[in-house]
C-alpha cells in the first residue's frame, strides 16, 4: 500500500458519485476512476503538459492509496495484454481491443497500466496514453492527504 496515486479533476473521493464499471464497444470502459501514479515518470500531468491540453492543479485533485490486500492486474507488457478477457469474439477489422472490463472486476480491483515499461502497450491499448491506473471497485481506496 506505499504508492501513492494522484486524481486530477476532483478535490475529494466521494463514493456516491462513483460510477461502476459497465463495458462499451471501445477500449475503456465507462465508469471507474482514473488516476496515475506519483512515482511514474509519464503519468497523466506528463501526458496533459507534453500535448497542451488541460493544466494538472494539485488544488483540484486528491491523492490515495490502495488498500493492503487489493487486488491489481498489472498490465506492463503485450504478453498480459494477450491474456485479457475479450467481448466476444474479438473483430481484427475495428482494429481495437474489446476489453471485458465486466469480467475483470470480478477478480481485480484496479487495472495498472504501465506504458513506459513497453512502448508496444501503447499501440496494444491506444488510447491509453499515459502510466495510469483505472479503479475498478470504489472500496480499495484509502485517500491520503
Amino acid at each position: 500500500m506505499d504508492n501513492i496515486y494522484i486524481h486530477y479533476g476532483h478535490k475529494k473521493f466521494e463514493k456516491d458519485k462513483f460510477i461502476e464499471i459497465q463495458n462499451q464497444l471501445f477500449n475503456k470502459p465507462i465508469g471507474g476512476l482514473w488516476a496515475s501514479s506519483l512515482n511514474s515518470k509519464y503519468g497523466w500531468k506528463e501526458w496533459n503538459e507534453s500535448e497542451k491540453l488541460v493544466e494538472c492543479n494539485e488544488f483540484n485533485s486528491f491523492k490515495f492509496q490502495l488498500k493492503k490486500d487489493a487486488r491489481i492486474l498489472e498490465i506492463d507488457s503485450h504478453e498480459v495484454v494477450l491474456k485479457l478477457p475479450v467481448q466476444g469474439k474479438y473483430d481484427m477489422s475495428c482494429c481495437m481491443l474489446l476489453i471485458d472490463f465486466e469480467k475483470i472486476k470480478n477478480s481485480y480491483d484496479a487495472i495498472e497500466f504501465l506504458v513506459t515499461k513497453d512502448r508496444q502497450l501503447y499501440w496494444d491499448l491506444y488510447g491509453w496514453d499515459c502510466d495510469s491506473i483505472l479503479i475498478l471497485n470504489k472500496e480499495c481506496i484509502v485517500e491520503v492527504k
